[in-house]
């Protein structure tokens, strides 16, 4: 089946040159019964799916095509995936499939479809066909991939808008009040993607709180999809016009797509809603609580639980550092929580059976600060970093107040 379509698009590609904006507007591979609409995605089982999908659809019936351009393909046998994502350097590209393939995959996984017809001129839909075959040949099909900026969904809003024959969308603010990334990311992992949540909260940093123009919104799939549906697009200008502005202005406007038909259903079982991650960890220092509690009491030395906390503290900190200064992924530089997952706790644990007093206080003082600073901070922590905190501080302050044994002779 892959052979099939490879050959299809080469024979597809083979005919086409790239072409000037002034020539494409006289060159047409397209029926006058073509279309190009907007297809979007619901939601999918693996996290990476949790934010649905875009691609774009070229149908022309006369000329028996019926292809999707895919902008959302990575392959997990790619040579230092894991690593290569860390990083912020993982290639994605484009592919073009055929329309039934595209469904039947959805429909095999049981989650909707939504398609919007786009109103586009004959001219604008030529335009978009050659950018996106000419962008889908092998030389030009990767693409390093960025969540919140170059995504499925950031690349086919810009391949679409490219396309428009002197003529831009009017976007109203969408909302009115402006958001961040962060705030587009909440929306869209309540219920059963709390811990998710939390992973993401403590990965980002402070770029990520910063108020997003309108069209940014669109690196989610579903609010492409509602911009697609309201923003308006003035009809394409008579050319006999002497004065372009007062024709766009006396032009009648209409929205860039057609009301979204729905072409497939959710029909997937529900998830389950998650046990929220800042209880866990409000039980987690209630437990740690009663355990330093009794060990004062029973003379008990807690290294293992202060092994257990400090190296996973450590582990964090190494790899918020390693994003924040290694990496190419620019929503995770600039992050507070390295104020309280900070490297001293690979100090700490290294002499968990030697301490001293000096950088338990150090460390414990900047937690205070932290916890101090937290409403003054410019970026947003997840409640559940309050208790982790907490629980830091008592068994450093434990440890602290606990007596030195004194050698006798």
């Amino acid at each position: 089946m892959k052979k099939y379509f490879i050959i299809l698009i080469a024979t597809i590609l083979g005919c086409l040159q790239p072409l000037s904006a002034q020539q494409s507007d006289n060159y047409r591979w397209l029926s006058a019964d073509a279309f190009a609409s907007l297809l979007t995605c619901g939601p999918g089982d693996e996290f990476y799916e949790s934010f649905g999908h875009s691609a774009i659809r070229i149908c022309d019936t006369a000329n028996r095509i019926d292809l999707v351009f895919n902008y959302g393909c990575f392959d997990f046998s790619q040579s230092h995936f894991y690593l290569n994502f860390a990083k912020g350097r993982m290639d994605y590209c484009v592919i073009a499939q055929s329309f039934a393939d595209f469904m039947l995959e959805y429909q095999y996984f049981h989650r909707a479809v939504w398609e919007q017809r786009l109103r586009l001129s004959p001219d604008e839909l030529n335009r978009l066909f050659t950018a996106l075959s000419i962008n889908a040949r092998p030389e030009n099909m990767y693409y390093k991939y960025d969540f919140f900026r170059d995504n499925c969904a950031t690349r086919v809003r810009e391949m679409v808008e490219r396309s428009l024959d002197s003529r831009s969308l009017r976007r109203a603010p969408f909302p009115p009040e402006p958001q961040s990334y962060r705030d587009l990311f909440y929306r869209y992992t309540e219920g059963s993607l709390l811990w998710w949540r939390l992973g993401i909260d403590l990965l980002l940093g402070a770029n990520c709180d910063q108020p997003m123009p309108t069209t940014a919104y669109t690196y989610i799939p579903m609010e492409l999809l509602v911009q697609y549906d309201t923003c308006p697009l003035p009809a394409v200008m008579d050319v006999s016009s002497e004065n372009d502005s007062e024709a766009e202005a006396a032009s009648p406007s209409e929205t860039i797509a057609e009301p979204a038909v729905q072409l497939l259903v959710d029909s997937r079982n529900p998830r389950a809603k998650s046990l929220s991650p800042t209880l866990c960890f409000w039980l987690l220092f209630a437990v740690v609580l009663t355990l330093t509690l009794f060990a004062r009491r029973r003379d008990w030395n807690l290294f293992w639980l202060d092994g257990i906390l400090f190296g996973v503290v450590s582990l964090l900190s190494l790899l918020l550092l390693f994003l924040s200064l290694a990496s190419d992924h620019w929503c995770c530089h600039t992050n507070f929580n390295l104020l309280w997952a900070n490297p001293l706790f690979l100090w700490l644990l290294c002499r968990l059976r030697r301490p001293d007093r000096v950088v338990p206080l150090v460390v414990g003082v900047l937690l205070l600060l932290f916890l101090a600073a937290w409403p003054l901070l410019p970026q947003h922590f997840n409640t559940a970093v309050l208790p982790i905190v907490l629980t830091l501080v008592l068994r450093l302050a434990d440890r602290l107040l606990k007596p030195r044994k004194t050698k006798t002779t």
